[in-house]
């Protein structure tokens, strides 16, 4: 089994739990590569989450902070990589704020020797998305027109800058715009509730973009994340929705397991769940992210046969 996203609490704020524990804790649960992936460092300290300001972080905290990330990820690699229990591979998830933040991703890209990078998107319009209601009401407020709609869209046109100018391996929570979507408010573009929004026929433009960003991924080779932190987070499935999902899938992308856990209870979390939603998508192979004899990576497959068959999901029963 594979994760091609973790985060842990030696280096994220909102995580908890030691790195080496939660590489550990794969390796017990059946894991055979375990992606690391901790946050690259913010430019400004105006995008300081709070519980980051409750710790004084600042934008120097979060540079040191990634240094001392790197070099204890790439000895855990080591350590586990030699064993041949479990390959772990060394990355980060990339802060698509702006382009500045782009810019600096691709600086560290060429800095650091790294396995592979998830591509994420967790800003619109200088403003969190994905951190609370509250903030995702005020990402939409500052666009004109401040509508859902426009939100998506910018949301999709900062996502394809990510990936296009770092051709990330790994496309992360590809519809995090949703997490904090009321359903139950009315679309003034459709004067439709948002829970009926049927994004390719209620919003071409939206399902135009991101079959956009998904082509594009599938040029060159990148992976598709199925998340399945969105289903602690209350969804009834991983990133991304059916709808993106099947477009991906219709679109000859790939798709690859993910956890993206922050605690040790967290690893592989609703993994059986993101199992039967493969089922339901009809995917026939999962990829995964893999190192060759020597250390480099490449993109290995399984098919889902042989991976409903494994006992790793007893433990889920």
């Amino acid at each position: 089994m594979h994760s091609h996203h973790s985060h842990s609490g030696d280096y994220v704020a909102h995580a908890k739990d030691k790195l080496e524990d939660i590489v550990q804790r794969a390796l017990d649960r059946g894991f055979t590569h375990f992606c690391l992936t901790e946050h690259m460092p913010r430019l400004q300290n105006r995008f300081i989450y709070p519980e980051e300001a409750e710790l004084k972080y600042d934008i120097d905290t979060l540079a040191e902070i990634f240094d001392k990330y790197y070099n204890h990820a790439i000895n855990l690699r080591n350590k586990y990589n030699t064993s041949l229990l479990m390959k772990v591979l060394v990355g980060f998830e990339v802060e698509g704020i702006d382009d500045l933040h782009i810019e600096y991703a691709l600086k560290l890209i060429n800095q650091y020797n790294l396995d592979m990078t998830i591509g994420s998107v967790h800003f619109v319009n200088l403003i969190p998305i994905d951190f609370d209601q509250d903030l995702w009401y005020k990402a939409r407020d500052s666009l004109s027109p401040a509508t859902t709609r426009n939100l998506y869209v910018e949301y999709f046109e900062l996502q394809y800058k990510v990936i296009c100018s770092l051709k990330p391996s790994v496309i992360g929570h590809f519809d995090l715009i949703r997490l904090f979507e009321p359903s139950d408010e009315l679309d003034p573009t459709t004067g439709k509730l948002l829970r009926d929004i049927h994004v390719e026929s209620d919003w071409p433009d939206v399902w135009e973009l991101a079959l956009r960003n998904i082509k594009y991924v599938v040029s060159y080779g990148g992976l598709f994340e199925l998340n399945s932190a969105a289903i602690r987070k209350g969804w009834s499935s991983p990133y991304p929705k059916s709808d993106f999902a099947t477009l991906i899938h219709q679109s000859g992308g790939k798709f690859c397991f993910s956890d993206d856990c922050h605690s040790i209870d967290q690893v592989g979390l609703n993994y059986h769940k993101v199992l039967d939603y493969i089922h339901t998508l009809g995917l026939t192979s999962i990829y995964f992210l893999d190192l060759d004899d020597s250390n480099l990576t490449f993109v290995n497959s399984i098919p889902v046969s042989q991976v409903a068959s494994s006992p790793f999901w007893n433990q889920y029963k």
